[in-house]
């Protein structure tokens, strides 16, 4: 893989306090999908992430009764994953890394893997509703990029998402200054 990407908190000397940084945000390595495994042991899981370093902690998060987890290392901008191959598709604190033509790539790419009657929740930094919230985005940024951020404390996504194909709800109260965004395709 020759492509970059942003390690988690922004250096890779920070991703082992990666975990306890977003438990505020009540996500991190794998804990997501142990408890969706958790409660729908039949289904398949699929993990992506392009850093080895945070696929290795989701695998030692994973308890072997998890049911099928599958974790690969790969790209929401280039998902190497089969066309209409997923009822749900789930993206939590992605986005806000990546630069517009990457969100772009990676919207196009999950429609792509979504079955026609798939869903997509997204959820991610939004506009700040708070002068707190706009303070603590503004520094965070200094690790993830502004520019990167920028389309979302512009509240842009769910523009963006449906010029990319898809119908957008935000269907979850803001928790943390986090959007919850579902999508799901438009017919072509």
């Amino acid at each position: 893989m020759t492509r970059s990407y942003t390690p988690a908190l922004a250096y890779p000397v920070l991703t082992p306090l990666y975990d306890l940084t977003l438990e505020l945000f009540g996500c991190g390595t794998g804990t997501l999908l142990r408890a969706l495994a958790a409660r729908q042991p039949a289904a398949d899981y699929t993990g992506l992430d392009p850093d080895p370093r945070v696929l290795a902690a989701a695998r030692r998060r994973l308890p072997a009764e998890a049911g099928e987890v599958t974790l690969i290392r790969g790209y929401a901008q280039h998902l190497p994953l089969s066309d209409s191959t997923f009822d749900l598709v789930i993206s939590t604190l992605i986005f806000h890394h990546l630069p517009d033509e990457g969100k772009r790539q990676a919207i196009a790419e999950v429609r792509r893997v979504l079955r026609p009657a798939g869903r997509f929740l997204l959820v991610d930094f939004g506009a700040p509703q708070t002068w707190t919230s706009r303070t603590l985005l503004r520094i965070g940024s200094v690790f993830d990029g502004r520019a990167n951020l920028r389309t979302n404390l512009a509240g842009a996504l769910p523009t963006m998402l449906t010029r990319g194909g898809f119908s957008v709800a935000e269907v979850a109260p803001r928790h943390r200054g986090l959007s919850h965004l579902l999508c799901q395709p438009r017919p072509t």
